[in-house]
């Protein structure tokens, strides 16, 4: 079983820090196109908006890394307090977008 510091490096590397490059800016607005009714595919059109308007790369790419460094701590903290009832976490993320609180 991966140690706790094994986690906080797979959190870094695979959710945070990808937004270190620019493409993947093309990489969400490519899937957006390829699954236009989709969760959250009004983000690709957002994202082109964007640039059109002048925003850089860069700075958007800087907005969504605070914004996945942001729910990565908010989702580590819930499940410290008020965490879940017997520490039942695994396969949790598969109930995500099927909440009724879910709303894109």
């Amino acid at each position: 079983m991966p140690t706790r510091e094994d986690l906080i490096a797979h959190l870094w590397q695979e959710v945070i820090n990808p937004f270190d490059d620019a493409t993947a800016l093309d990489n969400i607005i490519a899937n957006c196109k390829r699954r236009p009714d989709g969760p959250f595919a009004g983000v690709g059109p957002a994202i082109e908006r964007a640039l059109a308007a002048g925003v850089s790369a860069e700075d958007i790419c800087l907005l969504m890394k605070d914004a996945a460094y942001e729910a990565v701590f908010g989702t580590l903290y819930a499940m410290s307090d008020p965490g879940v009832d017997g520490n039942e976490v695994l396969g949790l993320y598969e109930e995500l977008l099927s909440s009724p609180n879910a709303r894109w």
